[in-house]
């Protein structure tokens, strides 16, 4: 769908061009009426909504950071996805993707791309319970399904292990999530998708292990599955970074080069970690593959949606689809009832070249 520049203005109501630019330099102005003159070419969107990362992030009346603000969104705000562009005039020349919305565009970094989807839930749960996965934008974690407080709020596209069904006084059905063999909190049971054991399969069963690699390209943040010297998948991806600590020092958490073996794999992971200033405790990471002792692994993210730049604490993140492709190729393969799987042997996992 392409927008008329007649909608683009329509959007920002009483904005103009001239009054839009009129005050920035020549070589802004340059840049932001290429853009302002331009219809923005939208394409489909993959997701029909976006849950705000951060408080604050701006929507503007262009996709453009020059544009005029239209509002700020607040923290875990939903919004509505009509479709996304690319534009050159981008808060970073790695991603240049902005998502148009009901009130204009905003840049897709700290948008979470979402939906919104309630599930009939399973009124009986087997004895080894079955794997879950989040398909609303969050839902929240309570102690009991009667708990007012709660704990956590779970995240689109994070897993658990369903263990337990309960009712509430009025009716509502709750799971009980976990994240270790025992223990869970709760949460509404239509907020999470059941995961069929289909999704577990390995791909590419056929190809012999010792024939299966990955290259982690760090300068280009991409990672690329090969079998042989073929490459059948390939994903942008944010690498280890280094963090700015209270007092000042720089903590390096660059993903580690050279050759390393997957040892083991969690189709659900709680990490945390860090400082006063990057410290994170984010439940429910799904399809994580650790190939270092020090606890590097590929694994989905939802905590920002900023491929192509280092953010992590030295594990590949990569958005949830492409981590379960990875999870279900990367030998060894994980049986939907195992809560964890590590080889017996260290040259049994998938080689892995970080470069």
């Amino acid at each position: 769908m392409n927008l008329t520049r007649r909608d683009v203005l329509r959007l920002a109501g009483y904005v103009t061009g001239s009054t839009l630019f009129g005050r920035l330099s020549y070589r802004a102005n340059a840049e932001s009426e290429y853009v302002a003159n331009q219809d923005p070419v939208i394409t489909p969107a993959l997701h029909p909504f976006g849950r705000a990362i951060q408080a604050n992030i701006v929507i503007r009346a262009l996709p453009s950071i020059r544009a005029a603000m239209v509002r700020r969104l607040k923290w875990n705000e939903i919004i509505s996805i009509k479709g996304q562009t690319i534009s050159s005039a981008s808060p970073s020349t790695y991603n240049q993707i902005w998502y148009w919305t009901d009130d204009g565009y905003v840049h897709s970094a700290y948008i979470q791309p979402v939906e919104n989807v309630l599930n009939q839930p399973v009124t009986t749960i087997p004895e080894s319970g079955f794997w879950g996965e989040v398909t609303v934008p969050f839902t929240k974690a309570h102690y009991t399904p009667e708990s007012p407080g709660f704990a956590y709020y779970y995240y689109y596209s994070c897993i658990f292990r369903v263990t337990a069904i309960q009712g509430d006084k009025k009716g509502a059905l709750w799971y009980r999530l976990s994240e270790y063999p025992s223990g869970g909190l709760w949460s509404h049971a239509e907020h999470i998708r059941r995961i069929s054991p289909e999704e577990f399969t390995a791909i590419s069963p056929e190809v012999p292990p010792e024939m299966k690699h990955t290259e982690v390209d760090i300068k280009n943040q991409s990672v690329t599955a090969y079998e042989g010297d073929k490459p059948v998948f390939t994903a942008r991806v944010s690498t280890g970074a280094t963090f700015r600590l209270s007092n000042g020092s720089i903590a390096n958490f660059r993903t580690i080069p050279g050759n390393h073996r997957v040892y083991l794999k969690s189709a659900t992971q709680h990490m945390t970690g860090g400082t006063s200033t990057d410290y994170y405790d984010l439940p429910g990471i799904g399809w994580v593959s650790y190939f270092t002792s020090s606890g590097i692994a590929f694994h989905a993210t939802y905590w920002h949606n900023d491929y192509g730049w280092p953010h992590s604490h030295g594990c590949v993140n990569m958005l949830p689809e492409d981590a379960k492709w990875m999870f279900r190729w990367i030998t060894p393969t994980v049986q939907y009832n195992d809560w964890q799987l590590r080889t017996k042997i260290p040259l049994d996992g998938t080689l892995v070249h970080v470069a």
